[in-house]
C-alpha cells in the first residue's frame, strides 16, 4: 500500500508541475504588442514616450545593476483603451474584469480588400467573415486587421497616422453604424485593430468608441503581427499596466495558437489537472480503507 501512495502523489506532483509549468500541447505564441521604443509614432498633442537610461554598472555592494526610467502617455503604442477614456461612469484601467481582457481571438481579415485611409470597417465585413467561419462568438476578442500595422515602423508618423497635428490626420477604423450593429448583436470581450484608433480619423464625435464604452466593452489599439494569426483557433490575452483611475495603459498582448488551448479554461491543461485530482481522491480512499 505504501508503495501505491508513492506512486499516486509523484502522478500528482509531475501533472501539477506539467501543467504548471508548460503550456499544453507547445503551441504557438504570437506577440501583438509593438515595442516601445523612443521615437515611436504618437497621437499629437499627448506625451511621447521617452526611456532614458539610469544607473548601469556595478555597485558598492558588488553586484551588477541596471535602473532606467519612462515617461508616456496612457494610450502610447499598443495599449488598451478603458470604457471610461470616453464614457463617464464606466471602468477605468484598474476596473476592466480580467475575464474581459482574455477570449477566443476572431481575425476579421480585410487586408486583401486594399483597405485605403478612407476606409471604413462595415457591419458586411463582419458579415462576409460570418459566412465563411461562423457567427462571431460571445466572449471573443474581435481583432480587426487592416494591414495598417505595417507602417508603424516602415514609414513613421505620416504613413501610419497621416499628419503630425491632429487636424491632418488619416487612417481607417470602424464604422460607427457597424458598431452598432456588434453592440446591438454580438456579445465579444473587447475590439482590436491594427491602427492608431479604432475610430478612423474622419468620424466626428468618436462614434464606435461611444456606442461600445457605453458596454463597458474596451479597446486594444495599435496592434501588431495580426498578419500571423488565423481567423479562429487562437486564445487573445490583453493585458494592460494596472493604472488606477487610468483612461488606459500599455499593454502586452499575446495570441496563443492551439485548438486544444483556444478557450482560456479548457483543454488538456483542465484533463491533467483532473488526472491530479482523481489521483488525490485514490489516496483519500486508500486512507480511509
Amino acid at each position: 500500500m505504501r508503495g501505491f501512495h508513492a506512486l499516486t502523489a509523484w502522478v500528482i506532483c509531475s501533472c501539477m508541475h506539467y501543467s504548471l509549468g508548460v503550456l499544453p500541447g507547445n503551441p504557438r505564441i504570437v506577440d501583438l504588442t509593438h515595442t516601445l521604443v523612443n521615437g515611436l509614432v504618437y497621437w499629437p498633442g499627448e506625451v511621447h514616450y521617452q526611456w532614458n537610461m539610469g544607473f548601469r554598472g556595478m555597485t558598492p555592494g558588488g553586484f551588477y545593476l541596471e535602473n532606467n526610467d519612462f515617461q508616456s502617455s496612457e494610450h502610447s503604442g499598443t495599449h488598451v483603451d478603458a470604457p471610461a477614456h470616453m464614457a463617464e461612469g464606466k471602468w477605468k484601467a484598474d476596473q476592466i474584469q480580467l475575464e474581459r481582457l482574455t477570449g477566443p481571438g476572431v481575425v476579421v481579415d480585410l487586408w486583401e480588400k486594399n483597405v485605403t485611409s478612407d476606409y471604413l470597417v462595415s457591419q458586411q465585413d463582419f458579415q462576409d467573415w460570418e459566412e465563411k467561419h461562423g457567427r462571431i462568438p460571445d466572449g471573443c476578442i474581435l481583432m480587426i486587421h487592416t494591414g495598417w500595422a505595417k507602417r508603424y515602423w516602415d514609414g513613421g508618423q505620416l504613413a501610419y497616422m497621416g499628419s503630425t497635428n491632429e487636424s491632418g490626420l488619416s487612417f481607417p477604423g470602424l464604422d460607427p453604424a457597424a458598431a452598432r450593429w456588434l453592440a446591438d448583436n454580438r456579445g465579444m470581450h473587447a475590439v482590436g485593430i491594427d491602427t492608431c484608433s479604432v475610430d478612423s480619423a474622419k468620424t466626428e464625435a468618436k462614434g464606435s468608441h461611444t456606442t461600445l464604452f457605453a458596454l463597458n466593452i474596451p479597446f486594444l489599439e495599435n496592434v501588431a503581427n495580426l498578419d500571423q494569426l488565423p481567423a479562429t483557433g487562437s486564445t487573445i490575452f490583453a493585458l494592460p499596466i494596472k493604472i488606477g483611475g487610468g483612461s488606459g495603459a500599455p499593454a502586452r498582448i499575446i495570441a496563443i495558437i492551439n485548438g486544444d488551448t483556444s478557450a482560456a479554461a479548457s483543454g488538456p491543461r483542465q484533463g491533467l489537472i483532473g488526472i491530479g485530482v482523481l489521483a488525490l481522491v485514490a489516496i483519500l480512499a486508500f486512507n480511509v480503507i
